[in-house]
């Protein structure tokens, strides 16, 4: 389908279909995170509770306060990010850019209005995202790449590192010099 259209109908395409990759991976990151704070919170939380019903001992009565500190501090970060309600607007974007991915099921190109029509939707689901993490994106453009049959061994390398970090830090700076050595290439 995505070989016979032109490169504005394409362009467009690719952009709602990268965004929909970046949310999946940003929803499932918040996902995972909040499943660990909560196994953490359970396990530190009973943890606790067994040292304090075996009785102070002098060698371990720090023990309860500890796990109450550990669960305390898992329970603040987890409500301070927000870990379930960002997994929930991330996925509620994905399925936002899903639905203008659709309108594309009929394989031919845009005339002018569908365009200018599937831009405003477009651009109308970006504005309540979140600021994007740029090196996530351009993963997301590289991942996107491979699965249309692109040859990997042309782009720039992403270090593992900053692979493991894309979810932390935005690494914009970074992100740009990658795809401008992905365009020249």
């Amino acid at each position: 389908m995505t070989d016979q259209l032109d490169d504005r109908t394409y362009d467009l395409l690719f952009g709602i279909q990268r965004s929909v990759r970046y949310h999946h991976r940003r929803r499932r990151f918040y996902e995972i995170w909040n499943t660990i704070t909560v196994a953490c919170a359970v396990l530190g939380g009973s943890s606790a509770a067994t040292a304090f019903l075996a009785g102070p001992s002098a060698e371990w009565s720090w023990l309860p306060a500890a796990f109450a500190g550990i669960v305390a501090l898992l329970g603040a970060v987890d409500l301070a990010v927000g870990t379930a309600r960002q997994a929930n607007l991330h996925g509620d974007l994905a399925r936002q850019f899903i639905s203008l991915e659709q309108r594309f099921a009929h394989g031919r190109n845009l005339d002018d209005v569908e365009h200018e029509d599937l831009v405003k939707a477009r651009l109308s689901v970006e504005a309540s995202e979140p600021p994007v993490l740029r090196l996530l994106d351009v993963m997301c453009h590289f991942e996107l790449l491979r699965s249309k049959g692109d040859d990997p061994a042309q782009w720039p390398s992403i270090s593992w590192l900053r692979c493991k970090f894309a979810h932390w830090l935005s690494q914009s700076d970074y992100a740009v010099s990658l795809r401008e050595k992905t365009s020249e290439a």
